[in-house]
């Protein structure tokens, strides 16, 4: 009996250690990893452009729109104040999207932080993937390719297909996305 006992011993202490390293699936956000990074940032688009530039005549006036604050003032028929463009996207550990007012709110009766969707990460982290696209007005879910990420930057890329209002024409744009971290 006095052998068996510390074998019984060893064998659970082995099995027990196997158990635990099966079961230990969650991510450990690090700074090295882009969930880590991502999710240790407060990101706020500091610019973007549109390539080739979205060109749509309207009355015989022809409007071009290189750059994504411009396309978000004609989606969401009105102007991006100041107010908006320092606005952050915060990546949280559990998925979800917390979009921040930043400083400077436009309307001082608006939430600081609103419900910006779930995010998560795909083709071994090269891309990132929202539920809703924060500033996106039409709310669809993007896919988006992580072009740089560092603890500092993030800039992605994206596919946007233009439906032209008045043609029904459509042409295919890549928005690229540059952000700052704001912590």
């Amino acid at each position: 009996m006095k052998k068996i006992l510390p074998l019984i011993a060893v064998f659970a202490i082995v099995f027990y250690s196997c158990k635990d390293d099966e079961t230990d699936t969650t991510p450990t956000p690090t700074d090295t990893t882009n969930y880590g990074m991502i999710t240790k940032a407060e990101w706020r688009l500091d610019s973007g452009i549109i390539s080739p530039s979205i060109d749509i005549e309207i009355a015989g006036n022809k409007i071009t729109v290189n750059n994504y604050w411009d396309l978000l003032s004609y989606a969401g028929g009105g102007q991006v104040l100041d107010c908006d463009k320092d606005n952050r996207m915060i990546c949280k550990t559990d998925s979800s999207v917390v979009m921040d007012e930043g400083p400077t709110k436009c309307d001082s009766g608006d939430p600081q932080t609103t419900d910006g969707g779930k995010w998560y990460l795909s083709d071994n982290e090269t891309k990132i993937t929202f539920t809703s696209f924060p500033g996106d007005p039409t709310g669809e879910p993007r896919v988006l390719d992580i072009d740089k990420l560092n603890t500092s930057a993030l800039n992605l890329s994206m596919i946007y297909t233009f439906v032209n209002p008045i043609t029904k024409d459509s042409t295919d744009h890549t928005i690229h996305l540059w952000y700052s971290n704001q912590k």
